[in-house]
């Protein structure tokens, strides 16, 4: 009999909980959409982008990160200000996310209504201050150039099949003969040091494996500082976009005149014909 008690007690305080749960609100917020900034003072390139994840706060506090579309229960009713902070997946890592610092925040008041959803489209653009250093594959001389170690090359591909932005796109093609592709950017710049926020973001398509690295040049000294290795997709391959966070590299080289982005790809399987694809390639800084 206790025990039919202890369980009837239970039930009750279960019960008494369910109803006693708060109506909510719902914030539904859809994918960023990435605008023209009308008064950039540098080329934007195209802009193709993976922001899909949110850092979001209602008047002021902090609701927490999410990846995009997501449906948020709020506890309450009434009109509040959003703010919601465009972020990626930071160097492909899936459990990384992080702000992105170049592009804005999308603020917008809304009258949420108890058991109702509220949706929003948010929108960002690049701040018109920043500066991009771009390989689109669209003029005749390329600003990737293949290395004399190289086997493999890389130059332009136009098939429709492949082809979403533009003209034409960077293509390399490795096999048994050609397994060896060795690539790096000449922009012929040197990037911001000091912690300063430095990104290369890029296009591609890809069933063979390719490392990414940092190249910085002195007058006395050269270094190849190994970054992050873009893994093969699976079939059916297609275009993603990746942001990688240059920022230590950069700064860990202080000295540097010259920073350049260098690529690496040796043929996975032995006996196999593969291929990167490349395009809207993108170094991004203040």
């Amino acid at each position: 009999m206790k025990k039919l008690f202890g369980y009837l007690l239970v039930l009750s305080i279960i019960l008494s909980c369910a109803k006693e749960q708060p109506k909510v609100s719902w914030l539904k917020i859809e994918s960023f959409q990435l605008e023209e900034h009308l008064f950039a003072q540098n080329d934007q390139g195209e802009l193709s982008h993976a922001l899909t994840e949110a850092f979001v706060n209602m008047d002021g506090k902090y609701l927490g990160a999410f990846q995009l579309p997501i449906k948020i229960p709020i506890i309450g009713e009434g009109q509040h200000e959003i703010v919601i902070l465009p972020g990626v997946i930071n160097n492909g890592i899936s459990g990384t996310k992080k702000r992105y610092p170049f592009v804005e925040p999308y603020t917008v008041s809304v009258n949420l209504l108890l058991e109702d959803t509220i949706s929003i489209t948010p929108v960002t653009r690049y701040y018109k201050e920043t500066k991009f250093l771009i390989e689109d594959f669209e003029n005749a001389v390329l600003k990737i150039e293949t290395d004399g170690g190289s086997q493999a090359i890389i130059e332009k591909g136009n098939d429709p099949a492949i082809l979403q932005w533009g003209n034409s796109y960077g293509a390399i093609f490795l096999n048994p003969t050609d397994s060896l592709f060795i690539g790096y950017t000449n922009f012929g710049q040197s990037l911001p040091k000091q912690g300063a926020e430095v990104y290369l973001e890029m296009d591609y398509m890809n069933t063979n494996s390719m490392l990414t690295s940092v190249l910085s040049f002195s007058s006395t000294t050269f270094n190849d500082d190994i970054h992050i290795q873009i893994n093969p997709q699976e079939e059916p391959p297609v275009w993603k976009h990746i942001y990688l966070d240059l920022k230590e590299i950069v700064s860990f080289r202080m000295n540097a005149t010259t920073n350049e982005q260098g690529f690496t790809a040796i043929l996975d399987q032995s006996g196999t014909s593969k291929y990167i694809y490349i395009d809207n390639l993108k170094v991004v800084y203040y």
